[in-house]
């Protein structure tokens, strides 16, 4: 009878413990409605900012995707590698263009004068480069790259230069497609040469770059493509654009040029944006970060900040680049030796390539990513084991507006309090039949003992 009495017991807590962990599991503190477009077995999504911003966890381990009827579905998350793979460089041809037409001295056929196309795809000169004096751009073939370059490298032969240049990429040398304006600088400062000679692309495909220059085209010395073998994290192996969270609350550190921030989210941050508070300062700074306050600080990149007036305007530092770190508190510690960055606070965006999310549309919509509890680990699957070999159609998906939070609803109406009330009150009896018996049990013995002197 006690044996049968105890194992009730702990049937009872099992599935009380089992209850209570099924509930917790489903709790999110912030749910988002899903857009999909068109009607598929399958959907995908960049996670956005919003997203990041509500999970608890450095892994996004707390996201859930559930159904109309509030079931879980099954779901993928393809996160950035937690390293990046270290760059590439190829050393790539270039062909000063003269200055005539619209196009950067493009001929009527579409090929620049003095350049030929070989079969292969590649450039060959077929004419004298043009002078410096007659030449407003370059031609520079990044065809031997083969894929995605992320950055073009020009070494300036200058012993100083400033100035801006428009980059344009073709396939053909006829249609062309703007990509960015940025400015290249070599300037000497207190015995130190600092250069800026990395033109950012973010991962361009085309064969064929077009450099315009508006300040005057400076001498070259060489240059060469910047690139990753297998860089990317979406499904397909290409990189998802990165986002950009502007406008991080700077605050001044105990130390001088000691400068703190958080940026407030699970961001997988690879790339830091610092805008200096005055023209005219150049600074060596080194960037830390750490998981919280209790963690010591560690080396996340260095580099020289700068912001420089020049005949076409400011000159400023591209963004710090670094391998995906998801801590939340960071610091700035500039060296203050040349006078640091002088008054005012920098202004501070990180910037992150987001996972790629897949999920299963089981279920009536509408469907909803939750988020939002620290306690949950990750019910992901590899994306592989979740499509199984399909050959469906993956549709795209969005994230919407951020619905009511889940609040408790009252017990009458919850199955799950129900069936727990029932089991804790089946262990109050039990526990009760227990005691009787024992108590029964102690006093039989105590009358037996009596009777027996």
């Amino acid at each position: 009878m006690k044996r049968l009495l105890a194992a009730l017991s702990l049937s009872a807590l099992t599935s009380v413990a089992f209850a209570d962990a099924g509930q917790s599991h489903a709790q999110v503190a912030r749910r988002f409605a899903l857009g999909l477009d068109g009607s598929a077995a399958y959907y995908t999504l960049a996670v956005p900012q919003t997203v990041y911003a509500a999970s608890l966890r450095n892994d996004l381990g707390d996201l859930r995707v559930f159904n109309g009827a509030g079931e879980p579905v099954p779901y993928s998350l393809d996160a950035p590698p937690p390293v990046a793979a270290p760059p590439q460089t190829l050393a790539v041809h270039w062909f000063p263009l003269p200055p005539s037409g619209a196009a950067a001295g493009v001929a009527t056929g579409g090929v620049p004068l003095g350049v030929s196309i070989a079969a292969d795809g590649s450039l060959r000169a077929t004419a004298a480069a043009p002078s410096r004096a007659n030449r407003s751009a370059d031609l520079v073939d990044v065809s031997a790259v083969g894929g995605a370059v992320d950055a073009l490298l020009i070494h300036l032969r200058n012993d100083s230069y400033q100035g801006r240049v428009h980059v344009d990429a073709s396939d053909d040398l006829r249609n062309w497609q703007p990509l960015t304006d940025t400015q290249l600088l070599k300037v000497s400062s207190e015995g130190r040469t600092l250069t800026q000679e990395r033109i950012a692309l973010d991962g361009v495909r085309q064969r064929y770059l077009r450099l315009s220059w508006l300040d005057g085209a400076p001498a070259i010395a060489g240059a060469a493509a910047e690139f990753r073998s297998g860089d990317g994290n979406a499904p397909d192996g290409t990189a998802l654009p990165r986002q950009w969270r502007d406008g991080v609350t700077m605050r001044a550190g105990a130390a001088a040029g000691e400068y703190l921030f958080d940026t407030d989210g699970a961001y997988p941050v690879d790339r830091l944006r610092v805008d200096l508070p005055q023209p005219n300062t150049i600074a060596h700074a080194t960037i830390q970060s750490r998981e919280n306050a209790q963690a010591p600080w560690r080396d996340v990149a260095d580099g020289v900040l700068f912001r420089l007036q020049g005949k076409a305007g400011e000159q400023r530092n591209p963004p710090l680049a670094f391998a995906p770190d998801a801590d939340r508190a960071w610091r700035i510690v500039v060296d203050m030796r040349n006078g640091g960055l002088g008054g005012g606070m920098p202004a501070v965006s990180v910037g992150w390539h987001p996972a790629s999310l897949t999920f299963v549309a089981r279920g009536a919509p509408p469907f909803a990513l939750g988020v939002g509890n620290a306690s949950l680990e990750s019910a992901a699957v590899g994306r592989d084991a979740l499509l199984i070999g399909a050959t469906s159609v993956v549709g795209s998906a969005r994230v919407g507006d951020a619905l009511p939070s889940p609040a408790a609803p009252p017990a009458a109406g919850d199955p799950d309090a129900k069936r727990r009330y029932v089991l804790w009150a089946a262990l109050l009896v039990a526990v009760g039949v227990l005691g009787t018996i024992a108590w029964r049990l102690a006093r039989d013995g105590g009358n037996r003992d009596r009777e027996g002197r």
